[in-house]
């Protein structure tokens, strides 16, 4: 078992986790929540889909986040933030903080989106993750490879 924390404070972020595959998009396999549970008469789900189960992460290899680039061959926006983020169930944390800044915890009705980049900080201060938990997304939890220490 494997658990996280703050590379500033070195206080834990995360209990205990088992680390299993990241899920894909392309797959149904591996999903904690695959389907939404159906919406209410204004649109929101009291349970949205949910990537990773409680008590596990993945590292995803892709970039995740802010800054976004133009991808030439498609012409959309694609995430170029870092790689290597640790991918968790939203309720694997512990004691982690909004971002001080109000900008940076935006989302639309439901919760935070992290569109614009980590929006959560360890009670040190330090920005270590971003919480995607609003209605309209996957929801999860993705810490900041360069702000969290893995440890056994």
């Amino acid at each position: 078992m494997t658990a996280f924390k703050c590379r500033n404070c070195h206080r834990a972020v995360t209990p205990t986790v088992a680390e299993q595959p990241l899920p894909g998009l392309d797959t149904d396999e591996g999903w904690y929540r695959l389907e939404a549970a159906p919406p209410d008469t204004d649109g929101h789900t009291a349970e949205p889909i949910v990537r990773m189960p409680p008590g596990t992460f993945a590292i995803d290899p892709a970039p995740s986040g802010p800054p976004y680039v133009l991808d030439e061959s498609s012409g959309f926006l694609v995430e170029s933030g870092p790689s290597g983020t640790i991918v968790l169930n939203p309720g694997d944390s512990l004691d982690l903080e909004k971002h001080p800044d109000t900008a940076m915890r935006r989302g639309y009705c439901c919760g935070m989106d992290g569109e614009w980049g980590p929006n959560l900080a360890c009670t040190c201060g330090a920005i270590i993750a971003t919480l995607y938990s609003d209605c309209y997304q996957v929801q999860e939890l993705r810490l900041q490879p360069d702000a969290v220490e893995r440890y056994e």
